[in-house]
């Protein structure tokens, strides 16, 4: 379960606290940066040196800040001219667009430094370099090559540099998918080398970073940029815009690109999450894991493992290594290091109390939880059987009740590897769930909902054990159920409610829609409450839920569900009828219609496309409306009726050959779940 984070302080003015008045262009103090220091991401850059966990200080390296001088007037004008067109661009042409680009670097030549350590011109430096070509963005990059740790570590070019990068990973796509164009290897001026290939540039950033590369993961600045380069070495997608754990940029670097209306990289949704990169990325990837994981002390890897700047960085290595011997080995010693010894210790039966108590730490560490969520994920399944029996079973609900240790616990229940450890967890947990929900720790057993069904186990327990909770425990009371877990109230809540906040739909609650959807993916005899509940709903009741986001999802999971006969469905899609055409038009019923288009039979599709064609022209011309009716093919239905019934029919009939096919194929539980 992802946390809910505060929202900090609106500042547009990145890098700044809003109560000092500083002088952007003025930073240019020395800064004696320490890796072992806990830091605010953006804060000022006085900074005294603090220790790590045991007293450990990280003395051996330094990060003066750069400085390459002063921006002159006449230049600062002209960029902010630069920024006026980028921002509001009139080209009639490409081409007018590349001569603009090509003038504005004409400029730059020779101030790349100077542009890049200053505040406003590094913002536009950025603009610019998303309207840049490949050329244009090697040879930029080719002009910073050998201060790329002064750089990474400064409080504007690190953005710059972030940018670059992100840019640069399309950039080595390219070069790999179609070679590098013969007319872009020339040399820059006369007298010069060729200018390198994106691949080569960046690992030449990479040899620059790789002697100081255990400081700078954990320097405020610098850190981001390491996060991004080991993205595209992995070649891994870069999508910042679902940068949720904020593992690409800092809080407020993505609160000023956001109120500034500036997009980080184009949108890849649609595109694969991975990229086809060079064997020479892989083989520095596991350079710099080397570094990090191998070369440095346990001591200090494990006092980066609750910095909050280094950490993040050590997720990364974690969740990028590969299933290979190498990423494997890679990832055992690293969490090897991180806890003390456990892996080095596998089969010990003996007390390891450093272990012990350095596993409290984290467990309860608002920064070291986060590395031990992932270490739960992708640890091999050893080593997740050895810190569940040794350090988390018999402790379950303890922790869940913690407000930050309960992350893990829903961690380490969502990544289960066998069904007879979900038994266990169930078995403890099981008694502990009203107190979970007074308490307000609705994601643990949201947790255990979604792992009975990927491992289709302990299904009806977790399902008894939710009723319980919600004191729904006579039959007379499980009419009640779905009120109930929608809202996460008991069953005396529900009884004590007014008649305004029964129907109040702002009531609802996200992760009892999200326990309600889980539960409709098991089996059927199981999810019966939930069906039974929803179908003892007066018609008009349920109807509502189909305008609400949380409400919406239930309904769509009820018609969806595999496990839903066709009787009970029909009953739904019935109850709705006069009801389709509002349905189409609302952003949320909208896909609720889609759902009971998808599961209806041939009788029930002619009474939904009988209703929508009355009200074609007014759907025809609604935004969402017209999206309904080609789903539907309402064009054919109404101009050639037996046409759309035998395409509708063979739909069905296509349907129903693959259900029996899935149906009649054994499941292999070891390969489904691996």
């Amino acid at each position: 379960m992802p946390r809910v984070e505060r929202k900090g302080r609106a500042n547009k003015k990145r890098g700044k606290k809003g109560g000092k008045k500083e002088d952007p262009e003025k930073d240019t103090q020395a800064v004696n940066i320490t890796p072992g220091e806990a830091m605010d991401v953006d804060a000022a850059p006085n900074v005294a040196t603090q220790e790590g966990p045991g007293g450990v200080v990280f003395n051996d390296q330094h990060f003066q800040a750069a400085h390459f001088g002063e921006v002159d007037e006449e230049l600062l004008g002209y960029f902010k001219n630069v920024e006026q067109t980028l921002d509001d661009p009139h080209f009639e042409t490409g081409e007018d667009q590349r001569l603009f680009v090509e003038n504005v670097y004409s400029e730059v030549d020779g101030n790349e430094f100077r542009l890049s350590t200053n505040y406003s011109c590094s913002l536009i430096l950025e603009k610019l370099l998303k309207v840049s070509d490949s050329f244009q963005l090697r040879v930029f990059m080719d002009k910073l090559s050998g201060k790329t740790v002064e750089l990474f570590a400064h409080r504007f070019a690190s953005h710059v540099c972030q940018t670059l990068l992100t840019l640069a990973a399309d950039v080595v796509e390219r070069e790999q998918l179609e070679g590098v164009p013969a007319d872009e290897t020339s040399p820059l001026k006369e007298g010069e080398g060729e200018l390198l290939s994106m691949e080569k540039l960046i690992l030449g950033v990479c040899e620059d970073i790789k002697p100081h590369v255990g400081g700078l993961i954990s320097q405020q600045f610098a850190s981001h940029d390491i996060r991004i380069l080991l993205f595209v070495l992995a070649g891994k997608r870069i999508d910042e815009s679902g940068d949720i754990k904020g593992q690409l940029r800092s809080k407020k670097s993505t609160q000023y690109k956001k109120e500034n209306n500036d997009t980080f990289t184009k949108s890849s949704v649609r595109l694969t999450p991975t990229r086809k990169v060079p064997d020479s990325f892989k083989a520095m990837f596991r350079t710099l894991t080397t570094e990090l994981a191998i070369n440095m002390s346990e001591t200090e890897v494990r006092t980066l493992s609750v910095h909050k700047v280094a950490n993040p960085v050590l997720q990364l290595l974690l969740e990028m290594q590969e299933n290979d011997k190498e990423g494997q080995k890679a990832k055992n010693i690293l969490i090897d290091r991180i806890l003390w010894g456990i892996v080095t210790d596998i089969d010990s039966k003996e007390e390891n109390k450093d272990r012990d108590s350095w596993f409290e730490t984290m467990v309860r560490d608002p920064v070291g939880s986060h590395l031990l969520e992932v270490i739960v994920k992708c640890a091999p399944d050893a080593i997740y059987r050895k810190i569940f029996k040794t350090y988390l079973k018999g402790k379950l609900e303890k922790f869940s009740m913690h407000p930050i240790a309960n992350f893990v616990i829903q961690n380490l229940i969502t990544h289960v590897r066998k069904s007879k450890q979900l038994d266990q967890m169930m078995a403890e947990l099981g008694k502990s769930f009203e107190k979970l929900l007074k308490f307000g720790k609705y994601g643990v057993i949201r947790s255990l909902v979604d792992a009975s069904v990927r491992m289709e186990s302990s299904q009806k327990a977790v399902v008894d054990a939710i009723a319980v909770a919600l004191h729904i425990t006579e039959d007379a009371q499980r009419k009640e159920f779905v009120n109930c877990c929608m809202r996460m109230w008991t069953f005396e809540q529900w009884n004590e409610a007014s008649e305004d906040e029964k129907l109040d739909l702002y009531k609802f609650h996200l992760q009892g829609s999200l326990i309600v959807q889980g539960i409709m993916k098991m089996e059927a005899d199981v999810n019966a409450i939930v069906t039974n509940s929803f179908l003892s709903q007066r018609p008009d009741t349920v109807y509502r839920w189909c305008f609400s986001p949380a409400g919406s999802r239930a309904f769509e999971s009820i018609v969806a569900s595999p496990n839903v006969n066709a009787k009970m469905k029909k009953k739904i899609m019935r109850d709705l009828s006069g009801k389709y055409t509002a349905l189409a038009k609302d952003k949320f019923g909208s896909h609720i219609l889609d759902k009971c288009w998808a599961a209806a039979d041939i009788d029930s599709k002619e009474k939904i496309a009988a209703e929508l064609v009355k009200h074609e022209h007014e759907l025809a011309s609604h935004y969402i409306g017209k999206s309904i009716l080609w789903t539907c093919k309402i064009d054919q239905y109404k101009r050639r009726h037996d046409d759309w019934v035998e395409r509708e029919k063979g739909a069905e009939r296509k349907r129903e050959m693959f259900r029996d096919i899935l149906d009649d194929t054994p499941v292999d539980k070891k390969r489904k779940f691996a």
